[in-house]
């Protein structure tokens, strides 16, 4: 089982065929299936996964088949989910829920699958579990990626108006906040409560102002603390490291934001300070 905060990634293997009954569950949790088969049945729908097929466990109550199975499980509250697609959309937190069971579409599975094997990828490296900032990044991707994947409410609204009165100073006070607090994990929500705006609110004002999301402006300020670190580097240093301080979970993404703000790899940043750093593997 690997874990990051509240997020569950493990394996399931039940080498006989079997039928069980479940009660609602209230959580997201979404099997990938690599061997056997898995069926699940409530009584508006009905799953049939096979290998290579990935589906959502119901919130309801339900019967589920097995026969010889072995899947791959991800596990997040669905309060975490809601919040994301909240802040992402302005749909209040409380009318979020799945609809379907199965993925938009057989490319949404595949992008379901690829982001549940870099994650457990991810939380198989020590350094990334011990960083928070790496940490609420990987618990983020797992809950947008659901958004986007499984059919749910926020796809079904058309209002997600804003809040009247968010001016240039909130925003202000919003970048403020962030700079101060770019080195713990955040998120939108927290971000608004500290300036006493809604989420969707701060969303719309932000891209006003800014252009960009406050989530993508806060990257852009760990990106810039990450070039700081780097060219302040002390030995032993390396640029994997430093990416993961500042919640950068992927070198090449990093790397590319870094050549795309900056104009150089991150290495050579690191190398023009003259220190002694280890090889580095992620160039």
């Amino acid at each position: 089982m690997l874990r990051a905060d509240e997020l569950e990634i493990g394996e399931t293997r039940y080498t006989m065929r079997c039928r069980s009954e479940s009660l609602p569950y209230p959580d997201l949790a979404v099997a990938t299936v690599t061997h056997g088969r898995y069926a699940v049945r409530t009584n508006d729908e009905e799953l049939r996964l096979g290998p290579g097929t990935t589906g959502r466990y119901p919130e309801a109550g339900a019967v589920h088949l097995v026969d010889d199975l072995a899947s791959v499980f991800v596990r997040l509250p669905m309060q975490r989910v809601a919040a994301t697609a909240s802040a992402r959309t302005g749909l209040p937190a409380a009318n979020f829920h799945f609809t379907t069971m199965a993925p938009l579409s057989p490319s949404m599975a595949l992008l379901w699958q690829s982001m549940t094997a870099f994650v457990r990828r991810q939380l198989a490296v020590n350094a990334v579990v011990a960083s928070p900032l790496a940490r609420a990044g990987l618990v983020d991707l797992v809950a947008t990626t659901a958004v986007a994947v499984f059919p749910n409410t926020t796809m079904t609204v058309n209002y997600l108006p804003g809040q009247a009165g968010v001016g240039r100073a909130i925003v202000r006070r919003a970048a403020e906040f962030i700079e101060a607090h770019a080195a713990v994990p955040l998120t939108v929500g927290r971000i608004a409560e500290a300036c006493e705006v809604s989420q969707r609110a701060l969303q719309v004002a932000f891209q006003r102002y800014h252009g960009q999301s406050p989530m993508a402006f806060l990257r852009a300020v760990r990106l810039r603390q990450a070039h700081w670190d780097l060219q302040h580097a002390k030995p032993g240093q390396t640029v994997a490291e430093t990416a993961r301080r500042w919640g950068w979970t992927h070198p090449g993404r990093f790397a590319q934001a870094y050549r795309e703000t900056y104009g150089c790899h991150p290495y050579d940043t690191l190398r023009a300070t003259g220190v002694s750093a280890p090889a580095e593997q992620d160039r």
